[in-house]
């Protein structure tokens, strides 16, 4: 229906009873354009005042019982239309106002679905209980009424008009009424005392996981109190003398033996929670949290069955397999409530549902489990701001001390590690303390590994000698791994992507002061001397040469960039030689030791003379094999003339150059791809003075090293082109100034730079 209505607004003290007038009759609610208008303005339509007297008053109500005020700037309002009949049904005078209200069209809206207390087809009796009967006309219901309960349609709802559950007499004033709803829309949701506002996607696919759980658990939980017979024969075996002596009747006692028992085995309700914490914890966060909280409400309902005979099941014992499954739920959860982010009020209720249960003795010790303290309390925000560093605090003349449990602990660092706040990592390890100290002093071993992260190269080499928050110096559990990952990293002030101890391919710098000279080769050796261990591994040593024979910078790539180090003179290596063995006795007595010049000068030469004398010094004192030989030849890289330094070293022990030489030459057969690789990546160069190396030494073994590496070389001649200028630098170099004096040397050698010379 349309029509166009023009009328007059008033807005003195009869309006609301002309508003009851004009809204008489039900026929829905309906959506009505008005348009207001100055006096001129209406004037200018050509309305003559006899024709504007002549319409109906329109008085503008609103849903609420309040009194209706129409402001100047309103357009558009919502009114109801109580029918065509209303404009004559009641005609009283109005007061004429400065402004004239002109309803130009008008029409009819389309019944909207509504609560049933909503409908205006047909009258709603209100009622705080009434659940027997309906009240009067309630169980009426238009084609777009819904159950204020069910949220579904008046006709679908199956207890529109039951007994005892009369839906039809449900309203949103009542607070009954208002329970019931909330009960109905939150489901299991109810136990944790959630506003509706509250339950979002993720809580209520909780409560739908949590419900089937307790479903199924009340099943499997009735087969456990109601116990199995089963025959004591399957227990235990009996060992009655009535069976040796075969008689035809068995005795009392294996009478009894052979009897059904009354059995309770709790297994299958261990086995069933466990699959559904398994679900649990591949959920969102409240989704786990909901699950995990019902779990625990189920846990502490249920009640030990005593058993005759103790099965030897695993988890058959109500008490013991409780225990499991409680220390696991509380571990993840208090997990989650420091790794998500959960709105304080939802937290707040989680803990209080916690709290709320009653706990059966001896699952009493997780009482206070989930009171985990939040990040944004006071005590932990001042020790990750670096303003507390000792984690104990005064509180009314009592000391308090930061206590945290083990999966706390390690979700806040986790956490922080995500976020890369490596810095209040530190400030936190340093200051927390936890009833598990060797869970906490595992964390606390990653301490040098976060000063890297955040630049502090210095402070991290001083750590791994002495830190304050471990009982034992952090060197004495480092790994060969970790020892070269942190001589790398303060070496070239870079450090691996990720959170773990593993180092790769790719290095990312730190844009920041490089660490001082001298610092760091104090550090690596003292560490060697702590750890007994790791001094007595050649791949240690390697590590130590490696470290030195790399370039103090990664390149633009982010990769690790070889060093060469020009040859400094033999005078200049002699002193260096003999000032390294004194700073080597002084690191052994105390931590420090001073590095006299030419080290300020010549850091990068002098330091690696200081690293092979240690090599040496560990070489002598070392009672293991030396395996791994060919990796600490391979570490010097092009810096032959340190390796040359390195034989002349161990050369009065003849015994150790003999095992030394023995096991190299059988690594060179055994990882012969390793020194392939070294010799094509570093060239004719770096082969030329490596076989050199070894052909001017004046002990016959290590000649033969350089014999083994040309016989590789020639037979994989054809991945060396470089090969003619290997033998030109050998006949010159070796041959003519006449250093070998074994005729079957000179000979071989003349052979092998022949056949050199012939893959041109």
């Amino acid at each position: 229906m349309e029509t166009a209505v023009i009328g007059s607004a008033s807005c003195t003290g009869s309006t609301r009873q002309l508003a009851r007038n004009f809204g008489k009759g039900r026929g829905g609610l309906n959506n009505i354009t008005i348009t207001m208008r100055t006096s001129g303005e209406f004037a200018a339509e050509s309305h003559s005042p006899e024709e504007a007297q002549g319409e109906e008053s329109v008085i503008v109500i609103s849903d609420e019982e309040g009194e209706v005020t129409l402001g100047l700037g309103n357009s558009v309002l919502l009114i109801e239309d109580g029918g065509e009949d209303s404009f004559i049904r009641d005609k009283r005078p109005v007061e004429v106002l400065d402004e004239e209200l002109a309803i130009t069209f008008s029409k009819r809206g389309n019944v909207m679905p509504h609560a049933r207390y909503d409908c205006t087809a047909y009258p709603f009796s209100r009622a705080e209980e009434e659940t027997q009967v309906p009240l009067e006309d309630n169980e009426k219901a238009c084609a777009e009424c819904y159950c204020y309960l069910c949220d579904k349609l008046a006709s679908e709802c199956p207890n529109w008009t039951s007994v005892s559950s009369c839906h039809c007499n449900a309203h949103n004033k009542s607070k009954y009424w208002k329970e019931q709803r909330d009960s109905a829309l939150a489901g299991v949701l109810t136990i944790f005392n959630l506003d509706l506002t509250e339950i979002d996607s993720e809580l209520r696919e909780g409560g739908s996981l949590l419900q089937n759980f307790i479903n199924e658990m009340n099943v499997i939980y009735k087969k456990y109190v109601d116990g199995e017979i089963m025959n004591r024969e399957s227990l235990y075996s009996c060992t009655c003398a009535c069976h040796r002596r075969r008689t035809t009747r068995p005795c009392n006692s294996c009478a009894v033996h052979h009897t059904g028992a009354l059995i309770h085995n709790y297994a299958p309700v261990f086995v069933a929670v466990t699959e559904y914490l398994d679900k649990a914890e591949l959920q969102s966060p409240k989704t786990s949290v909901v699950m995990q909280l019902g779990a625990v409400k189920e846990l502490v309902s249920h009640q030990a069955t005593p058993s005759p005979l103790g099965l030897k099941v695993p988890h058959a014992c109500l008490k013991e397999s409780s225990v499991q499954l409680m220390d696991r739920i509380v571990r993840s959860l208090q997990g989650l409530f420091v790794l998500a982010d959960f709105p304080k009020e939802l937290y707040d209720k989680f803990v209080m549902f916690f709290q709320s249960l009653t706990l059966p003795p001896h699952l009493y010790v997780y009482v206070n489990s989930l009171n985990v303290i939040r990040w944004d309390n006071l005590f932990l925000t001042s020790v990750l701001a670096g303003q507390n560093t000792t984690g104990q605090r005064t509180n009314k003349g009592k000391k308090e001390f930061l206590w945290e449990p083990l999966p706390v602990v390690q979700a806040r660092v986790k956490r922080l590690e995500d976020e890369k706040s490596y810095r209040q990592v530190v400030r936190y390890l340093n200051a927390v303390r936890c009833p598990d100290t060797g869970g906490l002093t595992s964390l606390r071993q990653k301490i040098c590994f976060y000063m890297c992260k955040y630049g502090d190269f210095a402070s991290a080499a001083y750590a791994l000698i002495h830190l304050k928050s471990l009982p034992r110096s952090l060197a004495l559990s480092l790994t060969p791994a970790q020892f070269e990952l942190y001589l790398l990293m303060l070496r070239t002030s870079s450090y691996p992507p990720g959170n773990d101890l593993v180092a790769g391919e790719m290095w990312i710098p730190f844009e920041g002061p490089p660490m001082r000279k001298g610092i760091l080769v104090r550090c690596a050796i003292k560490i060697l001397f702590l750890n007994v261990g790791l001094s007595q591994q050649v791949k240690c040593w390697a590590a130590l040469i490696r470290t030195w024979c790399t370039s103090d910078m990664v390149t633009p790539e982010g990769a690790l960039d070889p060093m060469h180090l020009d040859e400094p003179d033999l005078h200049f290596q002699g002193m260096v030689m003999n000032m390294s063995c004194a700073i080597l006795d002084e690191l052994r007595r105390q931590p420090h030791a001073y590095l006299p010049d030419p080290f300020p000068k010549s850091p990068f030469s002098c330091e690696l003379i200081l690293v092979v004398q240690a090599v040496i010094q560990f070489m002598m004192n070392s009672v293991t094999p030396l395996w791994g030989t060919l990796q600490l030849i391979l570490a010097f890289g092009t810096n032959i003339w340190a390796l040359v330094l390195l034989l002349d070293g161990i050369s009065p022990m003849q015994s150790l150059l003999v095992g030394f030489v023995s096991n190299l030459n059988k690594e060179l057969c055994d990882e012969e791809q390793l020194l392939l690789r070294e010799l094509r990546r570093n060239g004719a160069h770096y082969a030329s003075h490596l076989v050199s190396a070894f052909l001017l030494h004046s002990f016959d073994g290590v000649r033969s090293v350089g014999f083994h590496i040309l016989d590789i070389i020639i037979l994989n001649i054809n991945m060396f082109p470089w090969s003619p200028a290997l033998a030109g630098y050998l006949k010159v170099r070796v041959l003519d100034i006449q250093s070998l004096k074994v005729l079957a040397e000179i000979q071989a050698l003349k052979n092998k730079i022949a056949r050199l010379r012939s893959c041109c």
